[in-house]
C-alpha cells in the first residue's frame, strides 16, 4: 500500500513537470513571436522617424534662412585710395578700416575692355587676377594693385571689397569705388558737340538754393549795370549730356538704370578735360547713366553732393532706351580742402534694380 501511494505521487510529479515544460516552451515561443513583431514595427516606423527629423531640419534651415534674409543691408566699407588717377603699369594702394569680427576680405573688379589688373603681395609677389571674379585676400586692411590699360587713353576700373566673418555665406560689409588708368601712348580724346548734345548752364543761388537756367552766363556776369543781377555769390554748375540712340524697347521687358563714376577734371571752353583738380579752382566730375534693361525707361532724375556743402538735383531727364546711356558732366568750385567724396543717386519709378542706382567717389584736390 505504501509503495502504491509513492508511485502515484511520482507519476503526479512527472505529469506536473511535463505541463510546466509545455507551458515554458509555449511561453518562449510567444516571446520570440512578440520580439519578431516588435522588430517589424520598428523597421516600419524608422523611415517615418527619419523623415520627421529631416523635415524638422529643413524647417529649421528655412527659418534660419528667413532670419538671414531679414537682416539689414551690408555695412559700408570706406575705402581710401592713394590716387584716383594713375598711369598704366603704375601701382595704387587701397586701405580701409579693419572689421572687429574675425573673417576675411574679398576683392573683385568689373571687366573693362583692354584693362588688366594684378595684385602685389610680399609673400606671393605679383599675381594677375581676372575681372568679374571674387578673390579671397585674407584678413588684411590694405591691398596694392597694378593696372595696365592697352586700348583707351582713359579707363575706369570699378571694384568691390567685401568682408565675410567666419561662417558667413554673404558679405556683411561691402565697399565700392573706382580709379582711372591713363595710357599716355593713346591719342587724347576730344568731346565734340553734336545734334544729340544738350548743354545747360545752371546757377545755384546760395541764400535760397533756387535753380535758374541761363543761356548766356558770361553776359550776365560781365554786365555790372544789370539791375536784376543778384550780388550774392553763386555756384555755377555745368551740365553736358551725350545720348546715343540704340535698340528698340521690349514692352514686356524691364528697366534697369545704372550709374558709375567716369572721370574727374575741368571744363574749358565747353569741353571736359580729364585730369587733376586744383584747390580753390573750378573742377568737374563726369559719370554715366545707362539702361541695362530691355525696356525703355520713364523720365529719370539724378542728384549729386557738392564740395560747398550743398547738392544739385536735376530736372527730369529724357527716357533711355535699352543699352542707351547718358554721360553727365557737372562743374563746381572747390575750396582749400584737399579732397571731397561725391555721392551720386539716380531715381526712376519703374527701375527693377536699385542696387546700382548710386555710387560714392572720393576725389583728390591738389595744391
Amino acid at each position: 500500500m505504501f509503495y502504491s501511494v509513492v508511485a502515484l505521487a511520482i507519476m503526479k510529479d512527472k505529469k506536473t513537470s511535463s505541463i510546466f515544460k509545455s507551458l515554458a516552451i509555449v511561453g518562449f515561443g510567444a516571446i520570440i513571436i512578440l520580439i519578431s513583431w516588435l522588430s517589424i514595427q520598428m523597421v516600419n516606423l524608422m523611415p517615418n522617424a527619419f523623415n520627421s527629423l529631416a523635415s524638422l531640419s529643413n524647417t529649421l534651415n528655412e527659418e534660419t534662412g528667413e532670419i538671414i534674409s531679414q537682416n539689414d543691408e551690408p555695412d559700408n566699407i570706406s575705402i581710401v585710395s592713394s590716387s584716383n588717377v594713375i598711369n598704366s603699369n603704375e601701382a595704387v594702394d587701397l586701405t580701409w578700416d579693419p572689421n572687429d569680427a574675425r573673417g576675411t576680405y574679398t576683392f573683385s573688379f568689373e571687366c573693362e575692355d583692354g584693362v588688366s589688373l594684378s595684385t602685389i603681395d610680399e609673400s606671393t609677389g605679383i599675381r594677375a587676377i581676372s575681372c568679374d571674379t571674387s578673390y579671397n585676400i585674407g584678413d588684411v586692411s590694405s591691398l596694392t594693385l597694378v593696372a595696365e590699360s592697352e586700348k583707351d587713353r582713359f579707363s575706369n576700373i570699378k571694384y568691390t571689397i567685401g568682408f565675410l566673418a567666419t561662417n558667413d555665406t554673404e558679405p556683411r560689409a561691402i565697399g565700392n569705388s573706382s580709379f582711372t588708368v591713363v595710357n599716355t601712348l593713346v591719342n587724347d580724346i576730344a568731346i565734340e558737340d553734336n545734334e544729340e548734345t544738350e548743354e545747360l548752364v545752371v546757377e545755384v543761388t546760395e541764400d535760397d538754393s533756387e535753380l535758374t537756367v541761363a543761356e548766356e552766363e558770361s553776359e550776365v556776369n560781365s554786365n555790372p549795370s544789370n539791375p536784376t543781377q543778384d550780388t550774392t555769390p553763386t555756384t555755377p554748375t555745368f551740365e553736358q549730356e551725350f545720348v546715343y540712340t540704340i535698340p528698340t524697347s521690349d514692352p514686356s521687358g524691364r528697366t534697369d538704370l545704372s550709374t558709375r563714376y567716369l572721370f574727374a577734371g575741368e571744363i574749358s571752353g565747353n569741353r571736359f578735360i580729364p585730369g587733376a583738380i586744383q584747390q580753390n579752382n573750378d573742377g568737374a566730375i563726369q559719370f554715366e547713366v545707362k539702361n541695362f534693361g530691355t525696356k525703355t525707361s520713364e523720365e529719370w532724375t539724378y542728384s549729386m553732393t557738392l564740395p560747398n556743402g550743398g547738392s544739385f538735383d536735376s530736372e527730369e531727364q529724357n527716357p533711355l532706351k535699352p543699352n542707351e546711356r547718358a554721360v553727365i558732366t557737372l562743374g563746381f568750385p572747390t575750396d582749400d580742402s584737399n579732397n571731397f567724396t561725391f555721392e551720386v543717386n539716380i531715381d526712376e519709378d519703374t527701375d527693377r534694380n536699385s542696387t546700382n542706382n548710386e555710387f560714392e567717389q572720393r576725389v583728390i584736390f591738389v595744391d
